[in-house]
């Protein structure tokens, strides 16, 4: 992204009203007498500023461990933000949920496709960029160091027999549009574009709070493994001892 684009929306950022993200906060108990027209499409180019501004402005600002520590916004998630973005344009299998009637973008996941690595390819590939030191927000690191934590030594290339898969990173959701299944609708369309079009065998995701964790379950994720956050660091993460209290790997054959 440009540094313009990422200025003009850090400057208007502040007039922004905080949204919560969803599956990290609960839905509301809405009721819509004549829900919105919603569809459903790939991401695009022409989504990227407003797919920006939702995440920056509605998962960031509400996921917990982001909460916990504290972050900057939009700033110190821009660069994560940004990154996730650019390499889910190039694999084609994100999507964002738009009011037919507004045209306005309401719901995002964005997913990238890991390929298992090798010593002749892991120069190359997109999964490097990743890497925890590449980041300049310390915050950003350790949160980093986190979900690589709770990966440990598994090899999920190797338990789900495949030498591709589909990483859901981020959902996020208006929060004026819950209660319409939207998190579930995002996660569907993924998983079925991944199985019957990009011929993925498997998926994965890092829950980091208990309502994102309950929204992949019901989409036929299992808890593969955990972490409780204040056997993790009780210091730095000592208010996470709630109902958020420890990040899940959960996985799914396709």
């Amino acid at each position: 992204m440009h540094s313009s684009l990422r200025k003009r929306l850090i400057e208007r950022s502040g007039s922004i009203s905080p949204t919560s993200s969803c599956p990290s906060t609960p839905p509301l108990s809405k009721i819509w007498f004549q829900p919105p027209t919603i569809d459903l499409c790939i991401m695009n180019i022409e989504h990227r500023e407003k797919v920006f501004e939702l995440v920056t402005n509605t998962f960031f600002r509400d996921e917990p461990l982001n909460k916990c520590l504290a972050f900057d916004l939009p700033n110190e998630a821009a660069e994560f933000t940004e990154l996730v973005i650019s390499i889910a344009l190039e694999d084609q299998c994100s999507f964002v949920a738009i009011d037919i009637q507004t045209q306005k973008i309401i719901g995002v996941i964005l997913n990238l496709i890991k390929h298992r690595l090798s010593s002749t390819t892991i120069t190359n590939n997109n999964q490097d960029k990743f890497d925890v030191n590449n980041f300049q927000s310390e915050k950003l690191r350790f949160i980093l160091g986190v979900l690589k934590h709770v990966h440990g030594t598994t090899d999920l290339f190797e338990e789900m027999n495949t030498d591709h898969l589909l990483h859901v990173v981020i959902i996020a959701i208006d929060a004026h549009y819950r209660g319409l299944r939207l998190t579930e609708k995002l996660i569907h369309a993924s998983l079925e574009r991944a199985k019957n079009v990009l011929n993925i065998k498997g998926a994965f995701s890092e829950a980091t709070s208990l309502y994102s964790s309950k929204a992949f379950r019901k989409q036929g994720f299992q808890v593969h493994q955990e972490i409780i956050y204040t056997k993790y660091d009780n210091i730095r993460l000592a208010s996470l001892a709630g109902e958020h209290d420890r990040c899940q790997l959960l996985t799914k054959q396709l």
